[in-house]
Order: C-alpha cells, then sequence, then structure tokens
C-alpha cells in the first residue's frame, strides 16, 4: 500500500521579535491548513521571533513557544514544525522541533552549520547530528537554512528519508541560491523536498520567500513567492519504486570521495 501525506508549507511574514503576534499569525495559518486536510504543517526558521544579533529576546521565548505549539497540534489535532532557540550557555541552540497531532516530540534538531558571515556563530552553538523520524509512512528528516549548502549531510540523511525538510530565514538577495540549491537537492537524493522560507521586510532585511515542494524527480509542485500563504499538498510515497527505476545511489563511491575531501 502506498502511504500518502498531505503537508503545508507555511510562509509567512515573521514580525521581528514579536513573539504574541507570531502566535497569531501561526495559529491562522493552523487554521487554515487544517480546513485544506493537511496532516503536517511546517513553518519557518526561528518561527515566533526571527533571528536576532544578541541572545536574550530570543532565549527568553523559549520555554513557552514549545508550550504554545504543543497546544495548537493537540487543538487542531494537526502536527507541526517549527524553529526556536534553546539556551545552551552563553550562547543558543538553533531547533527545528516536529510534533505530532497530540503534542508529542517526533524530532527536534540543532542546525549543524551556523551562518559565520552574518555572524551567527557568536549567537549559537553548532549541532552534532541529524535526526530522522517516520510519520504517516514517510522517512523524514529536517535540516535548517546555511545547511543547504552542504550536500555532503543530505546524501547521508536521504540514505535513509523520503522527505526532507529545510526551514529557514533566507534573504531575497540570495534566493537564486535558494531555488537552484531546494532543486538540485531534490533531484541528488531522489526525495521528496520541503523548502519553507519566511517572507517580507524582517529585521533590515527583505525575504522573497520562495517556498517550494519538489518531487523526487525535481519536479515542482507547488511554490510561492512574494507574499504569505500556505502550500498545500498530498504526496505518495513512492520513493523507492523511482530509485529502484533509476537507481544513481548505488553508483556514489563513498570510499573514493573521503580519500579525496
Amino acid at each position: 500500500m502506498k502511504h500518502t501525506l498531505t503537508i503545508s508549507i507555511c510562509q509567512f511574514p515573521i514580525s521581528f521579535l514579536d513573539w504574541e503576534q507570531n502566535c497569531q499569525k501561526a495559529l491562522h495559518y493552523i487554521e487554515i491548513a487544517k480546513s485544506d486536510h493537511a496532516e503536517l504543517i511546517i513553518f519557518p526558521e526561528m518561527t515566533l521571533t526571527g533571528i536576532a544579533a544578541t541572545v536574550a529576546p530570543m532565549a527568553d521565548t523559549t520555554e513557552k513557544s514549545l508550550n504554545f505549539f504543543q497546544m495548537a497540534a493537540s487543538k487542531y489535532s494537526i502536527a507541526i514544525g517549527f524553529g526556536w532557540g534553546k539556551p545552551s550557555g552563553h550562547k543558543l541552540e538553533n531547533h527545528y522541533t516536529v510534533i505530532d497531532a497530540n503534542g508529542t516530540v517526533l524530532s527536534d534538531y540543532i542546525k549543524i552549520h551556523p551562518f559565520t558571515y552574518g555572524g551567527e556563530d557568536r549567537c549559537f552553538v553548532r549541532g552534532k547530528e541529524f535526526q530522522t523520524f517516520e510519520y504517516q509512512g514517510f522517512r523524514i528528516c529536517t535540516f535548517i537554512c546555511y545547511d543547504m549548502r552542504f550536500p555532503e549531510i543530505f546524501q547521508a540523511a536521504s540514505k535513509d528519508a523520503d522527505l526532507i525538510i529545510v526551514a529557514a530565514n533566507w534573504p531575497e538577495a540570495r534566493n537564486l541560491h535558494w531555488k537552484v540549491l531546494s532543486q538540485a537537492r531534490s533531484i541528488e537524493n531522489q526525495v521528496y523536498f520541503a523548502a519553507c522560507n519566511c517572507v517580507g521586510n524582517i529585521n533590515q532585511l527583505y525575504y522573497s520567500g520562495d517556498s517550494v515542494l519538489y518531487s523526487p524527480e525535481g519536479k515542482k509542485l507547488g511554490s510561492l513567492s512574494g507574499k504569505d500563504g500556505l502550500i498545500t499538498s498530498t504526496i505518495t510515497n513512492n520513493v523507492a519504486t523511482i530509485r529502484n527505476g533509476f537507481p544513481v545511489k548505488q553508483d556514489r563511491l563513498i570510499p573514493y570521495y573521503k580519500e579525496i575531501l
């Protein structure tokens, strides 16, 4: 039996460090996703705060952010993926967490690659491992923003994953990279690929969004640019069939790559 999953990718303008306002926005989209029969809704990186240059404003929302989404998941009976920051010494961990429709944590990923060009290494510690979890017959793995530029971790994740999610705060100035890398990651890993970005003017940067869902063959299943809203699509887990029909991964020369890297 083929498993299906109805997923909503939420692209919305994060009100910078306005936790209450962002909660209201998130609830609005959760309600819409549920009315569209979505079983999972995913939000951008650092969903309820955006990314600040100092730790304190984000750290103050740690506990209540997790509680808020657990409450929302239970109330609307929908799984939710969201980003938040957790204190770690004098810095934060950049988390992306997925909870099921009861509010139970399915996966809790810490961003492996802080964006040093933008100074994230001054605020965030580096995560050490990725996680894969199962939901509705899909094996799912999550990454965050700058991780997109490092293809090796996606090859490792796609050994098991059928669907990879990347949540981001990726500025419009580099949106060409975002678009190209999103499609490339779906094609080279033969996975469903959901890329979720924020949109609008946030803390003196403009974000065009360009959230997108790709099939394992790189076909665009839905996209959204320049405005807030949802991409909702029902996907069928045909990943194994596609890989068996075009077995690219069996030709990877992993021992050789290790030698030359």
